[in-house]
């Protein structure tokens, strides 16, 4: 998943991020327009629960992108970098080798220009399967747009020169259309495009547009291969438990050192699957129903039935969310 999130410093972002990485099993996920200098990045990185994690500053209150990912992408390696994205080798699971460039481009016309000249050079060398995605701040069609301003969004005529001698294609989508919605303006500014050889290793990937949560962009899910079954989850004990005030009781009823520990181990961790339900549950099941809330409010802008009513659905489920959240 690639997100402009718009900023990090938000005091519900970390529990979005973790909830999101959740609901939508992610390996690996791409903030940009982070907002964050090194010491804040590292401290805010960490409470996002990923095994490790590359990333770029932002200069002053503008870019920065960070790259994060657990155990189901096998090996990530750093092979350029440059403020504008950020150029990775990736090993999957599968032992696939690829390589993904993460993009956050200027939003000022004059500053892309670097972007596109640094992209064409990298792809001039690239004989290997290859995605980019990201904010691309710039649209390659005239429906790609919708504004009644005066001085709305217009095509980017070095985005589309560069796609024209770019080997790479546009992977195509699920979701509503736009990517981004400020006031009365509406444009499709993140995408994921990728060469030949990217889209013969991984046929079945699908790319998916989600609902809005704080930001004015949607994040873009890339799933690789969207037929694998979610494996299920193994059995986590929950540092919050420690902290509720029946917890020791709970412990000395339920934990019983006259039996055999594989069997006492068995029975507890089902005995705590039960009291995090019964104590924690109702919490986790409101987050669970809103974020359901949210796709389905998505599918139905996807299909344009009533988008103003559904947008404005969308923009009140996200504030109950936050609340959740906090």
């Amino acid at each position: 998943m690639i997100w402009n999130s718009r900023g990090t410093g938000a005091k519900t972002f970390p529990s979005l991020v973790q909830e999101l990485k959740k609901h939508l099993c992610l390996d690996f996920v791409a903030i940009v327009e982070t907002r964050s200098n090194k010491q804040n990045t590292e401290k805010r990185i960490g409470s996002l629960g990923f095994q490790d994690f590359a990333f770029i500053e932002a200069e002053g209150f503008s870019g920065g992108i960070w790259c994060l990912w657990n155990g189901g992408v096998r090996k990530v390696e750093v092979v350029g970098r440059h403020h504008q994205f950020m150029h990775l080798s990736i090993n999957t699971a599968r032992f696939e080798r690829w390589y993904f460039t993460v993009i956050h481009a200027s939003p000022h016309l004059v500053a892309r220009r670097s972007l596109w000249k640094e992209l064409l050079r990298i792809e001039r060398g690239m004989h290997d399967p290859c995605v980019l995605g990201g904010d691309f701040n710039a649209t390659l069609y005239t429906a790609e747009r919708c504004t009644t301003a005066e001085h709305g969004i217009s095509i980017n005529r070095d985005f589309c020169n560069w796609f024209e001698e770019s080997c790479t294609s546009d992977i195509g989508f699920r979701g509503p259309y736009f990517t981004w919605k400020r006031n009365n303006s509406e444009a499709r500014l993140d995408r994921f495009l990728a060469n030949d050889e990217w889209c013969r290793l991984f046929p079945n990937a699908r790319v998916s547009h989600l609902p809005f949560y704080k930001s004015y962009h949607r994040p873009i899910l890339l799933q690789l291969d969207h037929h694998v079954e979610v494996p299920r989850r193994p059995f986590r004990f929950i540092g919050a438990w420690v902290l509720h005030e029946d917890f020791n009781n709970f412990v000395v009823h339920n934990w019983n050192n006259e039996l055999r520990w594989s069997h006492n181990l068995t029975q507890f961790t089902s005995a705590c699957h039960n009291w995090n339900k019964k104590v924690f549950g109702h919490i986790e099941g409101k987050k669970k129903k809103l974020l359901r809330r949210m796709d389905g409010v998505n599918r139905a802008i996807e299909r344009g039935w009533n988008v103003s009513y559904y947008e404005d659905l969308q923009t009140e489920i996200w504030k109950e969310l936050e609340d959740v959240l906090a």
